[in-house]
């Protein structure tokens, strides 16, 4: 499994975030890159060029996450809290849901970048849950050209087992491969299940039980084959 967290080839703030998101989107960003660094121990600068957003920014939503015993400084105390604290923040995203039977022969070769969540997602890393329906985040500009592909092999537009998911290209952060497919962060796997709310909670409270396992904040940089296969 090969993970990346900045992209060499294409930015992962490559579209502009749009009006009177911007604070919470990158709240956001700040989640994800605080769950994926647990044992590690970024300055307050790292995580404002990280999620490019002010340093001011990020010592207030430190300290609040301090005063409720989730952080302490920037290293994370109490996972579970802040997996549930991130799982409260509403962004505003578009999705798109079609019907199409061999999805995953279609990921094996498209030349968009995308990375799974919820379901199919967790039957990949934790095998709990049955794949009844794959979600799969794209980038912001990229719609047009998937909704073009998924109908040109025979997807049905509307209610199915397929959905698009779009709102912030940072979202892509320390995505990681399995089994050719790429896979979006364990933390934002997780946050993603608790959100979907019935069984998948359960899923997500096994994987947080088994957090420091998921995530392997010093995984490798991607090869130059995943870096390719991420930027076509």
């Amino acid at each position: 499994m090969s993970s990346h967290q900045d992209l060499t080839h294409r930015s992962i703030y490559s579209t502009r975030l749009p009006e009177g998101q911007h604070r919470g989107i990158k709240t956001d960003r700040v989640f994800r890159i605080l769950l994926s660094n647990v044992d590690t121990d970024l300055t307050k600068y790292r995580i404002a060029k990280l999620a490019q957003a002010q340093q001011i920014q990020i010592s207030l939503l430190l300290r609040r996450l301090e005063k409720s015993h989730l952080v302490h400084g920037t290293r994370v105390v109490d996972v579970k809290g802040l997996l549930l604290e991130w799982s409260r923040l509403r962004v505003k995203s578009e999705s798109r849901s079609y019907l199409l039977k061999d999805i995953m022969n279609a990921l094996r070769n498209v030349d968009l970048e995308y990375a799974l969540t919820t379901y199919q997602a967790e039957t990949m890393v934790n095998r709990y849950l049955f794949p009844s329906r794959t979600d799969l985040y794209i980038r912001v500009g990229d719609f047009e050209r998937w909704h073009d592909l998924l109908v040109n092999r025979g997807a049905l537009v509307g209610g199915g087992n397929v959905r698009l998911r779009w709102y912030d290209d940072q979202v892509f952060y320390n995505s990681f491969l399995v089994n050719g497919y790429r896979l979006v962060s364990r933390p934002q796997i997780i946050v993603d299940l608790i959100r979907e709310g019935g069984v998948t909670v359960q899923a997500a409270e096994m994987m947080t039980n088994n957090y420091h396992s998921f995530v392997q904040p010093n995984q490798p940089e991607m090869s130059k084959n995943d870096v390719a296969q991420a930027t076509v």
